[in-house]
This record gives C-alpha cells, sequence and structure tokens, in this order.
C-alpha cells in the first residue's frame, strides 16, 4: 500500500515503502459509519483512525468502485483518507490493484501524482462539469485490448483530469468532495472532544483550522490561547484576521496579553491592519493594549502609527509627547 500525504506519492520502487500489513500495524481504526451513495453506487465502510497515542486522527476507506458504463474502465481500488473536518488528504493502492487508463494502459507515477493535485482542489472545474463533458464523442478513438470505441478528451478539460483516465478523475473526485465531506465533519462533531480540538487547530489545512475555530467560544480561546498564538501570523490570512477578530480581549493576565502583541509582527499587511483596528476601535480594550503596543512601534506603517497616537492622545494615556511629539 502506498500512502499520499502532503502531496506525495510513494511507489513500491522508492525507498520506505511499507506493505499493506506494515501500514495497517501503524494505525488503529474502527468502523465510524456507512457512507452510501446511490448516484456512486457506493455502500462504504467508513473508517476512524488513531495515532499511536489513541489520538483521533484521520478518517480511512476501502473503495472498490466502477467508474464508467463500459467495459474500457476498470474498476477503481483504493484507500482514501480525509482529516477530521472531512478533507481528502490523501490515497493508498493496493498491491496488485493499481490505477490504469484507457485500454487498461497502468498509471506511470506522474499520473498518480495528477490524480492527487486534482483530488486535492476543492474548486475543480470538476464540480460544475456532468460526466457527458468529459468526452469529445466527434473524436473516437480505438482500444487496443478490447473491442471497444470512445471518444477523445476536449481540450478544455484535459488540464481538470489524469489524461486517459477522465471517468476516474471525475467519479473519484466527486467521491471524495461530495456530501462524503458533510457525514465525516458531522461524525467528528458526535465525538467532539478538546483533543479532536487541538488536532485540527493543529492542522497544515487553513479549512480545517477554520472548521475548528468555528467551534470555540471564549472560555475555549482563553484555554488554548497559547495555540492560537502560534497559529496566529503562521496560517493564512483569513485564519489570522478570524482569531483576531474572535480573540476575547483583553485577557484578565497581562502576560496572555502581551503574548497576543508579540504576535503583531509576524503578521501579514491585512491582518496587521485589523489587529491595529480591533485594539484602537475598541473602548474596552485600549487602557490595557495600548501600552502593550510601545514594542511594536518600529513595525508599524504610518496608518498604524496615526491610529495609535490618535488613541493614544484620546484616551490621555501617559508618554504621548516622549512617544509622539
Amino acid at each position: 500500500m502506498r500512502h499520499v500525504l502532503f502531496g506525495l506519492l510513494f511507489f513500491t520502487f522508492l525507498p520506505g515503502f511499507r506493505t499493506a500489513d506494515e501500514l495497517e500495524n501503524s494505525q488503529k481504526c474502527r468502523k465510524a459509519f456507512v457512507y452510501k451513495s446511490e448516484a456512486l453506487a457506493l455502500n462504504e465502510t467508513i473508517e476512524l483512525c488513531f495515532d499511536t497515542a489513541g489520538i483521533p486522527s484521520k478518517y480511512k476507506a476501502e473503495v472498490n468502485m466502477p467508474v464508467c458504463d463500459d467495459t474500457l474502465c476498470a474498476n477503481v481500488v483504493l484507500v482514501f483518507y480525509w482529516d477530521l473536518a472531512g478533507h481528502y488528504t490523501g490515497f493508498d493502492t493496493i498491491p496488485g490493484k493499481p490505477l490504469t487508463k484507457f485500454d487498461h494502459q497502468e498509471f506511470a507515477k506522474e499520473d498518480y501524482q495528477k490524480m492527487d493535485q486534482i483530488l486535492k482542489d476543492r474548486n475543480s472545474m470538476l464540480r460544475i462539469l456532468e460526466k457527458g463533458d468529459l468526452i469529445d464523442k466527434t473524436v473516437k478513438m480505438k482500444a487496443k485490448t478490447v473491442d471497444a470505441v470512445t471518444g477523445a478528451t476536449p481540450a478544455t478539460v484535459k488540464n481538470a483530469v489524469v489524461e486517459g483516465a477522465v471517468y476516474s478523475s471525475f467519479t473519484l473526485w466527486h467521491f471524495v468532495n461530495g456530501t462524503i465531506q458533510n457525514e465525516l465533519a458531522a461524525y467528528t462533531m458526535s465525538q467532539y472532544s478538546d483533543t479532536i480540538l487541538r488536532v485540527m487547530l493543529e492542522s497544515r489545512n487553513y479549512e480545517t483550522q477554520l472548521f475548528a475555530l468555528r467551534q470555540m467560544n471564549d472560555d475555549d480561546f482563553r484555554q488554548h490561547a497559547n495555540l492560537i498564538f502560534s497559529i496566529l501570523g503562521h496560517s493564512s490570512p483569513l485564519i489570522n484576521a478570524y482569531i483576531i477578530a474572535k480573540l476575547p480581549l483583553p485577557f484578565s493576565n497581562q502576560e496572555i496579553n502581551k503574548k497576543f502583541i508579540s504576535r503583531f509582527p509576524e503578521l501579514d499587511d491585512y491582518s496587521k491592519s485589523i489587529f491595529i483596528d480591533r485594539i484602537t476601535g475598541e473602548d474596552s480594550l485600549i487602557p490595557s493594549l495600548l501600552p502593550l503596543m510601545i514594542s511594536q512601534i518600529e513595525h508599524l506603517d504610518n496608518r498604524q502609527l496615526a491610529l495609535i497616537s490618535a488613541s493614544w492622545r484620546k484616551y490621555g494615556l501617559p508618554g504621548y509627547s516622549e512617544l509622539f511629539d
């Protein structure tokens, strides 16, 4: 079994290959629920897998699914993985069950890599296409190994599919990015815990981080302040801005407020503006947070400095002349 993780695909001829037994022993999984899809002709068991510490880490499903209606396409047999928020993360092939293209040609290394990239693209044009859009029936292609003819792949579709495996690309994309994502997320919420929250916050996928952040209340933000601060400045601008807007400021512990202010230099320009607007735009924040910005003056642009200066003067905070005159 070859595991695809963070976009890398390992094959049997590469160093570090693990057998199916080794992979199975490295992860403990249990049945979560059964996913049913009439459109995809699926009735598959979804498993929740745990790391060596017994912490939930991902979902897994081994599927054997048809991808087209003729003899040119073999069934796809793969093991798929999603994170706890329901986002696809990768797949394993099973020894003796390689993916194949038109006329039963086996996938090359580059085909596997492209398939993984296609499945990770949640904004793929495959989202809006119908199966009939995948083939140009005015151009015929004759199979060599079976007595069958199919159409060619339209030029407009080629970048969104593995060439020669258009039906596999389409069907697998709709499987891993379809309604199963909602069912996975719902199951996570049924098992939700502080541990699961931390796993998702530590994800490299900003959408998974956002999923976790949206479950948090003020007490959660206080409890996980240090973890939140480690994310702030090292995720996407969307996540940075969300955190800044939702933090229950000011914290009762001034040392925690100092840690929050210390994240300012790590922020992108957009998040810095959100940061300054928040601490100068709420009366309750200014007395406790604004004086801490003294340590960040060298990181302020002219607009941000003007906002800090105006608020400092408006609220009569000490040291105005020394700082701004």
